[in-house]
């Protein structure tokens, strides 16, 4: 059987962009504060691994909430394959 490409709709091109960004605003969040904390460990900082907690641990849940919602409602505006 051979697919035929669809043309992406505006909502899925709009839905795909920001798919990209959230993804990518929420792994640099949480890679800064892993790095942040790895350091104050290794370097016996206390305050950067607390510090690093407080500054950062809402915006990277808060941005992979946001990732996931996007990607949930992308999950709807991609068209199946017929096959359920």
């Amino acid at each position: 059987m051979t697919s035929t490409a669809v043309p992406a709709t505006r909502a899925q091109a709009l839905c795909r962009s920001a798919f990209v960004v959230t993804l990518l605003v929420f792994l640099g969040l949480a890679a800064t504060l892993v790095a942040v904390q790895l350091l104050g460990v290794v370097l016996l900082r206390p305050d950067w691994v607390s510090g690093a907690s407080q500054a950062l641990l809402v915006p990277a849940i808060t941005a992979g909430v946001v990732f996931g919602l996007v990607g949930f409602v992308g999950s709807y505006l991609t068209p199946g394959t017929g096959d359920d």
